[in-house]
């Protein structure tokens, strides 16, 4: 799929190649590119599943942030649909999984792949329902459509979100029908609930910095159940695109969007937010359209969206300046245009405060990493490669089935528990705290041990040095292997390579002392170099993005 010239990419990229200039011209400039190999690791960590040796040598070669995501924006969309329906009857949920891996650790189109993971985690929809669990297509499509829309327009995604199969099977508005008391028939309210609470306004009234407005000390509204009411009429009469009559249990397409049944349609006056008015007796999709577009217009939805993406891709607590000049970006791109994603994003990585927040403010910045994200960070790093048991290819843990992976780690791809995600934004720290540590509330205590026990196997058991030929992917430690010799040069190299920020000294000394006190022989340096690898990725400083 060509996405090269998605709604209102074409200018912003001539506005990143120029620079990007910021709305507000006082604005101070933000950095240009690394000047150092962390710089580069830091900001891949950011916008990849992983920096790897080889995007390291990139970006330090291109020695621009702007250039680095216009070149990436460029870059073919892959998609995991036609993986699986090259290799499935789309019932079969492991197909899907090994698509999303393929493509998180060797897809050229890294930031894309990152953005649809981001987004996945605020349209949440999961496969943990039984409906879907058999729809793997329809899934797949739905991810392919988040990434494709990532570099274009909030209101396009926003609508093609709200009328594809999925959502309408996961939040129930396929098949919602107008009132009809005398069949005990209501509209049901389950996405023009979640829609405004989760997916774009937030429940209360935010500032343009993304801080909650008060009154009287209380938060105040964003709005009301009525509005959820009234909206849940709007989103009244649509269904499968393929079914011949409304309740057709035959056929039920995931992919294609859903269509319009004027009979199933709620066609009175209804009243959305901030008192907008629709008239009566109109069709249900130029009233979805109106009904969207007053969401889209709704000031809450650049600050709400601008510290959900900040979360996921930079650090938990952004500051409220950090929110509103992002928010600004999606208020306006430079050329006038609202929603504009491609700008929100490169506001987000080039931002002073996720290039610098890490010795401005080292005590706020930061996040925990998703599971997810310590596993593909090391595969990235160490270029793993399917293992030699792996009949079609795939990549798969040493401890489990790669769908699976959320029984060692807590978390899969679209796989959330519930609509909430498998966490919440605004998840404590601690109790009490005014920090949040979202990824906190799913590093439970037995997840932290198997999710190293995980790691320990991969780095120990299956790697380039090991010659059976059993399926767990493969990690490639030559390089780390020749660095053997040289204890303090090969831990010094996997700190770079797998950490954000410096080891600190004494940690990084003990370390150096364990590796050299090891022999030099063959097996020594092997130990040598599983060891300098695992003495990173177990400790504690590889559970956090800094």
């Amino acid at each position: 799929m060509d996405v090269k010239t998605g709604t209102g990419l074409t200018a912003v990229l001539a506005l990143m190649a120029a620079g990007c200039p910021p709305v507000n011209p006082d604005e101070p400039p933000n950095q240009v590119g690394p000047t150092t190999r962390s710089d580069a690791v830091r900001f891949l960590t950011q916008a990849t599943f992983g920096p790897s040796q080889a995007s390291i040598d990139e970006l330090m070669e291109l020695g621009s942030y702007n250039q680095w995501i216009v070149e990436q924006f460029l870059k073919s969309v892959s998609l995991t649909q036609p993986f699986v329906e090259a290799r499935s009857n789309g019932s079969l949920q492991t197909t899907r999984h090994y698509g999303w891996w393929e493509h998180a650790i060797r897809g050229e189109d890294q930031l894309r792949q990152r953005l649809a993971f981001a987004w996945s985690q605020i349209f949440v929809v999961s496969d943990r329902d039984y409906e879907l669990s058999n729809s793997q297509y329809g899934m797949c499509n739905f991810y392919d459509m988040l990434a494709v829309e990532s570099t274009g327009n909030f209101r396009e995604m926003l609508e093609r979100v709200t009328l594809h199969p999925v959502m309408g099977v996961y939040l129930s508005m396929v098949r919602n029908q107008q009132a009809n008391p005398a069949l005990n028939i209501r509209p049901d309210e389950n996405f023009a609930r979640e829609v405004l609470q989760l997916f774009t306004i937030g429940l209360h009234q935010l500032s343009p910095n993304g801080e909650v407005v008060t009154q009287g000390g209380e938060p105040v509204p964003a709005y009301d159940q009525r509005t959820v009411e009234e909206f849940a009429r709007v989103f009244t009469g649509w269904n499968y695109s393929d079914s011949r009559y409304f309740d057709d249990s035959n056929f039920r397409d995931k992919v294609n969007p859903m269509t319009p049944w004027e009979e199933f349609h709620d066609r009175g006056q209804k009243t959305l937010l901030n008192g907008k008015r629709v008239r009566a007796d109109r069709d249900a999709r130029p009233e979805l359209r109106a009904a969207l577009d007053n969401i889209f217009n709704h000031p809450n939805v650049g600050p709400f969206l601008a510290r959900q993406l900040i979360q996921r891709l930079v650090t938990s607590n952004p500051t409220p300046g950090y929110v509103q000049r992002v928010a600004n970006k999606f208020n306006n791109d430079g050329t006038g245009v609202r929603g504009n994603l491609a700008s929100v994003t490169h506001a987000i990585l080039t931002d002073r405060e996720a290039r610098t927040g890490h010795t401005t403010m080292p005590r706020r910045f930061g996040k925990i990493k998703e599971p997810i994200l310590r596993l593909t960070g090391v595969w990235r790093a160490f270029d793993a490669v399917p293992g030699p048991g792996a009949g079609n290819g795939e990549y798969r843990s040493s401890t489990k089935a790669i769908d699976a992976i959320s029984d060692v780690v807590g978390q899969a791809p679209m796989r959330a528990q519930s609509v909430f995600n498998f966490y919440r934004p605004d998840d404590p720290l601690k109790p009490g705290s005014n920090l949040v540590a979202p990824e906190l509330s799913i590093l439970t205590e037995i997840d932290v041990a198997s999710t190293n026990n995980m790691l320990f196997s991969q780095i120990y058991s299956y790697t380039t040095r090991d010659t059976d030929d059993t399926a767990p992917a493969r990690i490639d430690i030559e390089r780390e292997y020749e660095l053997a010799e040289r204890p303090a040069d090969l831990v010094d190299h996997c700190i770079e390579l797998l950490l954000t920020s410096p080891m600190p000294p004494e940690a990084r000394n003990a370390l150096v002392a364990h590796v050299r006190s090891l022999p030099s022989s063959p097996d020594g340096r092997l130990a040598r170099t599983t060891d300098a690898i695992y003495g990173v990725v177990g400790s504690p400083f590889h559970l956090v993005q800094k």
